[in-house]
């Protein structure tokens, strides 16, 4: 399994807030708990004719009403911080790679693209392909998990696999010669071929598969490739003022 590159935050890591919002309500349902039961047991008490200790009727309502607005002030922060780590969770993105593709001008089917992928510990490559087509193309392997581990941290899991020209026509794909370029050691790796079978039975994975993500050169955009929850993404990337 080396050649996976995962993208992963330790779990619970972002959670600190929503533990400390479950340790607040379970506090306060415990002061509930045991304010109801020193009201249930002073009443079986006097029904048995036993003394009971006589507390303030004002003093009682203060501690249950002091009760309860901790209650749903713990409720209404557990709400908050949950809503805001499952936005966090299935909104995360991580930066795989950047790619700067410009047409040759010699040439009406041919591109120069630079690649900057991203490795692990934010180790970055930089190659430089000559691509032909009218589209370039980036693939990868991809592995999905079900939707709760994304939520504890554990983000999807990709390698990217191979840089592409592509062209737009069918006819153009048959007839005409293709550029493809590896990006990694060995293509037929079996732990892949492994997943791709028998991934999804997997216990935690929800998917394994394939990913292809393409857009045309450009000699003024630039490109940031994404790994997402759902796969990979190509945006394109904001020009510094």
């Amino acid at each position: 399994m080396g050649e996976l590159i995962p993208s992963f935050n330790p779990p619970f890591s972002g959670s600190i807030p929503i533990y400390a919002a479950l340790a607040l309500l379970t506090f306060s349902l415990a002061l509930l708990a045991a304010f109801l039961w020193r009201r249930v047991y002073r009443i079986i008490r006097r029904l048995r004719g036993r003394p009971v200790a006589r507390t303030g009727i004002i003093s009682s309502t203060f501690r249950l009403l002091l009760i309860l607005l901790m209650l749903a002030i713990s409720s209404a922060l557990l709400f908050l911080v949950a809503f805001i780590q499952s936005y966090t969770a299935f909104t995360h993105r991580d930066l795989v790679a950047v790619v700067h593709c410009t047409p040759v001008p010699s040439s009406r089917d041919e591109m120069m693209l630079e690649l900057v992928t991203f490795e692990p510990q934010n180790t970055a490559h930089g190659r430089l392909y000559r691509l032909r087509g009218q589209q370039w193309a980036i693939e990868g392997h991809i592995v999905k998990w079900d939707d709760w581990l994304n939520f504890v941290g554990l983000r999807t899991m990709y390698k990217l696999t191979r840089v592409r020209g592509r062209y737009v026509r069918v006819e153009d794909e048959t007839s005409k010669p293709p550029a493809a370029h590896s990006l990694v050691t060995s293509e037929e790796s079996p732990q892949w071929r492994w997943l791709y079978e028998y991934g999804a039975q997997l216990p935690f994975v929800k998917s394994v598969y394939g990913n292809v993500v393409f857009t045309y050169p450009s000699e003024t955009k630039t490109f940031q490739v994404y790994a997402t929850t759902s796969g990979l993404m190509i945006e394109e990337q904001e020009q510094e003022p």
